[in-house]
């Protein structure tokens, strides 16, 4: 009777897992431009951009994003310094777009995803050492 019990736990436990690791399969990569886009869309949303300062920022992001894929390689882990002064650069070009109080909600904008950002890593961390 036992070894029936421990045969069926064994044989969910298993099942569980298969399915726990088709999620992180199922992840699928958005191109530079699909991330521009969102990225400039959610600028628009919260800055209230002109068209031309849309379609400026769209070229930034999708240069700034080009740039960091260029720069790393498959397999291999990113430079968080070349990481770094690309944001720096495309944060340049966009706070000279945009206008005084739109550069103060930037600002604003990119503190909260910031925090966002850590919450997820530690989230994350937390999650990869329940799992060991």
């Amino acid at each position: 009777m036992k070894k029936l019990l421990l045969s069926a736990i064994l044989f969910i436990s298993m099942g569980t897992m298969a399915f726990a690791q088709q999620d992180v399969a199922k992840k699928v990569k958005k191109t530079p431009e699909e991330k521009a886009k969102h990225l400039t869309a959610e600028l628009n949303s919260k800055l209230a951009l002109t068209a031309d300062q849309q379609s400026k920022i769209y070229a930034i992001n999708l240069e700034g994003i080009k740039a960091q894929r260029a720069s790393h390689q498959k397999g291999e882990k990113k430079d968080g310094a070349h990481v770094k002064t690309e944001l720096q650069k495309r944060d340049a070009k966009i706070n000279a777009l945009l206008t005084d109080t739109q550069r103060k909600n930037y600002e604003t904008w990119k503190n909260e995803k910031m925090k966002s950002a850590h919450k997820k890593g530690k989230k994350k961390l937390k999650q990869g050492t329940d799992k060991v």
